[in-house]
């Protein structure tokens, strides 16, 4: 098949301003798309996240939330302190699971969405 050279999520909120306010603020991504109804922000290269006024979207928000946003990091621990110092709850501190070569932290965003945080500690691709 041919190259695909990147990645969008869209995700859907009934308060399109406070999720932009998390993800631009909170989380210090850089919105790279600005169409008054539904934003973009760059996570990492060629891989973004889409933010959409669940009003006028073609799909709309629900309570189930069935979708985990995971962003990939190379210092969990600085992560973990930027967010408790910026007021996000956490549910799950950093761990690592005894079965895998990582450590996840997870909360949810505004909306209720999970966002996970995830360092790999053996990399499972390129080099480390």
């Amino acid at each position: 098949p041919p190259d695909s050279e990147g990645l969008i999520t869209f995700t859907y909120y009934d308060d399109l301003e406070k999720a932009c306010q998390f993800y631009g603020g909170v989380m210090g991504f850089e919105e790279v798309i600005d169409v008054d109804f539904a934003k973009v922000y760059k996570v990492a290269e060629n891989a973004h996240i889409g933010l959409v006024d669940g009003k006028r979207g073609s799909l709309k928000p629900s309570e189930d939330k069935p979708v985990m946003i995971t962003v990939i990091v190379d210092d969990i621990d600085a992560w973990h302190r930027h967010l408790v110092e910026n007021g996000v709850e956490i549910d799950q501190p950093p761990k690592e699971p005894p079965y895998l070569r990582m450590k996840t932290l997870l909360f949810r965003d505004p909306e209720g969405y999970v966002v996970e945080m995830l360092e790999f500690l053996e990399k499972p691709y390129g080099q480390g």
